[in-house]
């Protein structure tokens, strides 16, 4: 009877088993190592409207964009500024360990609903874990943390320059505008500024969204490369060589 029990067990499993062997076969030879992108995507809980990302299928979605573009631009500092639990700034970090140098200056106010300008913020990184969350995936080497404001952050740091910054903080028009204003001169030249929402024109329950009305007009003098999301959007603009500090 148990011998019985076995090979039926064994029989009805077989399809199973040609399945995922089937998938283990194919996901060996992508270029990319699911396991591991599904790890950080879940890790940092990636969004799937916020970021065009997928859990299921290991799609980094915007996450893929940034860190190409690192591993191409070889940069030395990065500056991230915002993220709700980290997605963005470990896939920064994550390209800045496997080039084998680069830092990552991660700048979020720690604010929650409680909070105005909040725009989704949780608190996150005010808490215990948010602080130890990149050391404990072995990123810890590669990015640093500054629970502070953007503006604070500069009078830190006066003379800090970068090759890469991703804007994911204030997204009103004042604060995405002095976000512009006050880091576009600390660009290096050929660096590039990613914008993150730069597609919502519209008024939200967390507030009103003016990404857009800062690209609008900086786009009237610039180059740049647009990512049009119904959800997000994603705007990368890069710094000529003769226009370091313009």
């Amino acid at each position: 009877m148990l011998n019985q029990l076995k090979t039926l067990i064994n029989v009805l499993l077989k399809p199973y088993r040609i399945t995922k062997r089937f998938y283990e076969i194919i996901s060996s030879q992508k270029l990319t190592n699911d396991q591991q992108l599904k790890k950080l995507l879940e890790y940092f809980q990636a969004d799937v409207y916020g970021h065009q990302a997928n859990i299921a299928t290991a799609d980094l979605g915007y996450g893929f964009i940034h860190y190409g573009l690192l591993r191409q631009l070889k940069p030395k500092t990065v500056l991230c500024i915002g993220s709700r639990y980290g997605f963005i700034p470990a896939v920064l970090a994550s390209a800045c360990k496997d080039n084998g140098f680069g830092q990552v200056y991660f700048v979020d106010a720690g604010l929650d609903d409680t909070n105005s300008g909040a725009y989704t913020g949780k608190g996150f990184w005010r808490k215990p874990e948010g602080m130890k969350i990149f050391e404990k995936f072995g990123l810890g080497g590669f990015i640093t943390i500054f629970v502070t404001k953007t503006k604070s952050f500069a009078k830190l740091y006066p003379d800090l320059v970068f090759d890469y910054i991703y804007v994911d903080g204030d997204h009103s028009y004042r604060g995405a505008k002095f976000d512009f204003m006050t880091f576009w001169p600390r660009l290096l030249p050929n660096g590039l500024m990613a914008f993150h929402d730069s597609s919502i024109k519209e008024r939200l329950i967390e507030g009103d969204y003016g990404v857009w009305r800062v690209l609008k007009a900086e786009l009237k003098k610039r180059a740049a490369v647009v990512f049009p999301s119904l959800t997000a959007g994603l705007t990368l603009i890069q710094k000529p060589v003769s226009l370091r500090s313009k």
